[in-house]
């Protein structure tokens, strides 16, 4: 197995270690924005670092093979995190999940957050309120389903690694293995 590989493999077990180590000590469960920056930071340093390893030993690249490279290391830890999210949503805290529904079914239960909607939206303006209830909480069921969160983040990572593998090779052809 490719040594970039490797690497991307490792960083995505780091993030789910510290994933389930937070969920073990109840840190930051319902608020995801330090594991999503703990994500960015793993994915970028995975890209850099394993990188920066094969561009230490090879005499001649060029930047395409640098951005695959990159990618090398980008891609497996984008499915293995995607896959993990999914789990985690689905069968270990699908608690999260449902937390989240609540909250907006409240928020829905106050006629001036309807209004607000209708004011905001013309497509609901003609509806009624149990309409609109009805609308936003199927819109909401969706999109804090586990299926649909496995499907951003792969999105999002992939297209995350792409542009980072970029980046990263052209810092690195330009500043740090100048010719």
């Amino acid at each position: 197995m490719k040594l970039p590989i490797k690497i991307g493999i490792g960083a995505a077990l780091l993030w789910i270690v510290l994933k389930m180590l937070g969920l073990a000590i109840n840190f930051s469960v319902d608020d995801i924005k330090f594991f999503v920056f703990i994500n960015m930071f793993l994915l970028t340093a995975a890209i850099a670092f394993s990188l920066y390893q094969v561009k230490r030993k090879e005499l001649e690249s060029n930047l395409l093979n640098d951005i695959k490279n990159g990618m090398l290391a980008g891609v497996p830890y984008t499915l293995i995190v995607s896959v993990f999210l999914y789990l985690y949503y689905e069968k270990i805290y699908p608690e999260f999940n449902d937390k989240k529904i609540q909250e907006i079914e409240l928020r829905m239960n106050n006629p001036k957050v309807i209004k607000e909607i209708q004011t905001s939206n013309p497509a609901m303006e003609n509806k009624n309120p149990q309409e609109i209830k009805r609308e936003v909480m199927a819109n909401t069921r969706s999109m804090y389903s586990a299926k649909f969160t496995m499907i951003i983040s792969l999105l999002a990572l992939m297209v995350y690694s792409t542009l980072n593998s970029m980046v990263i090779a052209i810092i690195y052809r330009r500043v740090v293995f100048r010719n």
